[in-house]
């Protein structure tokens, strides 16, 4: 497969703690206009541009769209955002809570996403596809980067380490905690090498992003020029990335309680009490953790019925043995009983149901890169929020523009 440099519009290194925010998909809505008020230099206000207007807005208005570029322009032009004039790779690192992953920040052809170089393996929403589409016509750039995982290359790694070991363009800390820091690539065509024999590459986050880049080149066709006939990305080795699992809440409709619940479990399979602390340690491949009538337990579910990657998957046989048959819920996509919470312990959980906001949940153990990489190759779809990969890409410290008429 073919990687390209590009010409990055990125953030000064003085300027990346106060421009830089978190991706505009795991921003709430109160939380992304919080921040556009308190930051007003933040890059939210180009990737969720709906934080201008007031909370009535359609967001998927056209003048909020346009509101995106006008935000963009204003920060290059007070030079928040500077724009590089020469064709670059990029090296970015973010490191948290004792652990470090490095990739590298390039672009793709979408013709690879379309042939299945680049392998996906979850559904994607419509409007959500629409909404980012939009966004990338209207600015006319790729705001950010898709977090993808490469196996089996361990040349990629030692070259970043390689270039890592150069004076960084900049280097901060994010007010979660992670440090983010990001260097310039002196020799490109080294990364080309490595990448030639690569015949496939997994997207781990940014599924909606990549649908849209495809839809955007789709569009643009060869009036845009080659820019727009790209994928952004962050390519990372795949045993770098660390996936955290994906819980699920439940709220009980009608008459049904947590005690009927627990009376059924109890006939599919052994129900044992266990302690909050040891929730995490406690569950692994094949049982789950519950938080009902006030306090946890751990229920090992029945062996897959049948083989496949699929079949085994914890968030599949949480599905099929609990979910639907239990509770009724056969479509985790759109069943408003069911919701979801990534990146959190069992003591958030456990507020979650005390508070009211759920009366069942569910603490998983995480998909592995092996199970998430081995659907993807079979052409199959994870049930929806199977995985959540942690640190993820912060976004304003670098983007890719596909037009030329951005102010600077």
């Amino acid at each position: 497969m073919r990687i390209h440099p590009f010409a990055a519009i990125r953030v000064p290194a003085h300027r990346a703690s106060e421009v830089s925010c978190p991706p505009y998909d795991i921003v709430e809505d109160a939380e992304a206009r919080a921040l556009a008020v308190s930051k007003p230099n933040s890059f939210i206000r180009v990737v969720r541009p709906e934080t201008d207007f007031p909370p009535e807005q359609n967001p998927y208005a056209n003048e909020v769209y346009d509101r995106g570029l006008t935000n963009l322009n204003d920060l290059l032009a007070r030079g928040y955002l500077v724009r590089e004039r020469d064709p670059k790779l990029f090296v970015y690192r973010q490191s948290s809570g004792g652990r470090r992953q490095a990739g590298l920040v390039c672009c793709l052809d979408v013709d690879d996403y379309r042939t299945r170089v680049i392998r996906r393996h979850e559904l994607t929403r419509p409007v959500k596809v629409d909404d980012r589409a939009k966004h990338m016509m209207a600015l006319g750039v790729h705001a950010e980067a898709v977090l993808l995982a490469v196996a089996g290359a361990p040349e990629l790694a030692r070259q970043l380490s390689r270039d890592m070991n150069d004076r960084p363009l900049l280097h901060f800390t994010a007010k979660d905690g992670t440090t983010h820091t990001l260097w310039s690539v002196n020799d490109p065509a080294k990364y080309a090498a490595i990448f030639a024999p690569i015949e496939r590459v997994y997207i781990a986050d940014g599924h909606h992003r990549t649908a849209a880049a495809e839809i955007t080149a789709e569009r643009l066709g060869s009036s845009g020029g080659d820019a727009s006939q790209r994928i952004f990305g962050v390519c990372y080795p795949a045993e770098e990335l660390h996936i955290l699992p994906y819980h699920r809440l439940v709220r009980l409709g009608g008459s049904a309680t947590a005690q009927q619940f627990l009376a059924q479990l109890r006939e599919r399979g052994p129900l044992a009490p266990m302690m909050q602390a040891d929730v995490a340690s406690t569950i692994g491949a094949g049982s789950v953790g519950i938080f009902a009538e006030g306090r946890w337990w751990r229920f090992t579910m029945p062996a897959a019925a049948c083989a496949g990657v699929m079949a085994n998957l914890d968030v599949a046989r949480l599905s099929q043995h609990i979910l639907a048959p239990l509770l009724g819920i056969t479509d985790e996509r759109t069943d408003p009983r069911l919701s979801f919470a990534g990146s959190c312990g069992a003591a958030q959980l456990e507020v979650e149901v005390r508070e009211g906001r759920a009366d069942i949940a569910f603490a998983l153990h995480a998909t592995s890169m092996a199970e998430l990489m081995a659907v993807a190759d079979a052409d199959l779809i994870m049930p929806p929020k199977s995985t959540w990969f942690d640190p993820k890409i912060r976004s304003g410290i670098f983007l890719h523009a596909f037009v030329d008429g951005h102010e600077d």
